[in-house]
């Protein structure tokens, strides 16, 4: 069951959707629009690296520091 990050072209809200079967959300949650759409989502992971260093698979860019728990809502 994937997690799914939407976008309401109405009031800009992203959050995210857990997708039961071929279920889409009907409408934003905060403003009850049903104009949203998927975003594409960043993968992420982190990984041992040589020396048993901790390598994020966002090292390098503007989130390698990030703590939150979702992209949607960060506002890198």
């Amino acid at each position: 069951m994937p997690i799914y990050e939407y976008h309401c072209n109405r009031c800009s809200h992203d959050f995210e959707y857990l997708v039961l079967g071929g279920d889409e959300p009907g409408e934003c949650p905060q403003c009850g629009a049903a104009d949203v759409c998927r975003l594409m989502s960043a993968c992420g992971f982190v990984s041992k690296g040589a020396g048993g260093e901790t390598v994020s698979s966002s090292a390098g860019s503007s989130c390698s520091g990030c703590s939150a728990t979702s992209c949607a809502g960060c506002s890198h």
